[in-house]
């Protein structure tokens, strides 16, 4: 006889009863399992079977006294376990860990009724309370610790790749030098293309996971003329892209990371690119107001629906009537404007957008002049 796994004094008689019926619910509830769900066929009986003993057990004293008045018990900490134990050691899914208690649900009903254990509808509903309690703590947690495993995953995937992307873009630079024949030489500028399109690629996903776990990115800081890097940053917009772009804006000095803006620029100005009309300006400004820089850039085009705003500084997130872009692109992991609010936040700033048919649509970047506190801190 197994023993028992919360005190059994002053349980009500179901209670009992359906304590007594323990092993029998958790057998057939593992048959069912087994036979349903191909995922848990492989796993091994003290694997399977998990938290169930113990959720079965608290069960059982719901139906007791004590219990019974409150409409179920916290079953929180025994669901939590039994996702995060489904995401570490099987290959469950959230549609397999439902499923399983669908048929643990079911079970215990049918094994309770053909045993003659007779329930009060407000004994049943109580039951149902508790084990929707556990279902969802249980998916929650699976998915939380399925997230975490991808992220950590894709993150050494990421690091393990930057070495092979640099040696190839390197190796081929070295052809270059050697004054290659023609052929030669447009194929290894092809490798160095592509292999620098990798590393960006691979910077930009790592960048996100960073953002995705709630990190400020981390900067290190310098003195430099933020006029002088958008001017720099435009002007290869202008020679390299073709963008007709318009800057207004005085020279301003302060602390920030001329590569995080730099690239965050980048990400607006190619975002104004593709989804701005054909044949009209960027407008891109810098001023200064209350000790905090404002970098504006603006484009002519569809409006962004008002809903959508804030959305689009999510991950993976375009606007629904974005339209395709006016201007072919290269492959990205659709991060550039979350890694355009990161680096605001991480600079103690934000990044916002206003968009209305007359006026366009309008990004701004409002971060302090002095961004090393929000970096010591």
């Amino acid at each position: 006889m197994n023993s028992h796994l919360i005190p059994t004094d002053n349980l009500s008689l179901s209670s009992y009863r359906m304590l007594a019926l323990r092993e029998t619910v958790l057998h057939s509830w593992e048959k069912h399992v087994r036979a349903s769900l191909a995922s848990a066929r492989k796993l091994s009986h003290p694997v399977l079977i998990d938290t169930m003993p113990v959720l079965y057990e608290r069960l059982c004293s719901v139906l007791s006294p004590a219990y019974f008045e409150r409409d179920g018990i916290d079953v929180r900490s025994i669901g939590e376990e039994h996702g995060i134990e489904r995401a570490n050691l099987s290959d469950f899914d959230a549609e397999g860990i439902l499923a399983e208690f669908q048929m643990f649900r079911s079970v215990l009903f049918d094994v309770l009724d053909a045993h003659d254990v007779i329930l009060t509808v407000p004994e049943r509903r109580t039951l149902h309370l508790t084990i929707d309690g556990a279902v969802r703590e249980s998916v929650r947690s699976f998915v939380a610790a399925t997230d975490t495993l991808r992220e950590r995953f894709a993150g050494a995937l990421a690091h393990d790749l930057r070495q092979p992307a640099s040696n190839m873009v390197l190796g081929a630079s070295l052809i270059l030098r050697l004054n290659p024949s023609p052929e030669i030489a447009q194929w290894a500028q092809r490798i160095v293309k592509n292999g620098e399109r990798m590393s960006t690629m691979l910077n930009e996903l790592l960048d996100a996971l960073s953002i995705q776990s709630g990190d400020r990115l981390a900067l290190d800081l310098a003195e430099f003329d933020l006029m002088a890097l958008v001017r720099s940053v435009t002007d290869r917009a202008r020679e390299f892209q073709g963008a007709d772009v318009r800057l207004t804006g005085d020279s301003l000095k302060g602390w920030w990371n001329d590569a995080a803006l730099e690239r965050a620029l980048e990400n607006l100005l190619n975002n104004a690119q593709k989804y701005g009309d054909a044949g009209t300006p960027i407008d891109v400004s810098v001023g200064q107001s209350n000790g905090r820089a404002i970098l504006s850039v603006r484009n002519q085009g569809k409006p962004i629906p008002a809903g959508e705003l804030d959305a689009i500084f999510q991950q993976f997130v375009r606007s629904s009537d974005a339209g395709a872009p006016t201007t072919p692109t290269t492959s990205s992991w659709g991060l550039g404007l979350p890694y355009v609010r990161s680096v605001a936040q991480s600079h103690g700033g934000s990044a916002v957008v206003y968009s209305d048919a007359n006026a366009g649509t309008t990004f701004v970047i409002d971060i302090p002049v002095d961004a090393r506190p929000f970096q010591q801190g």
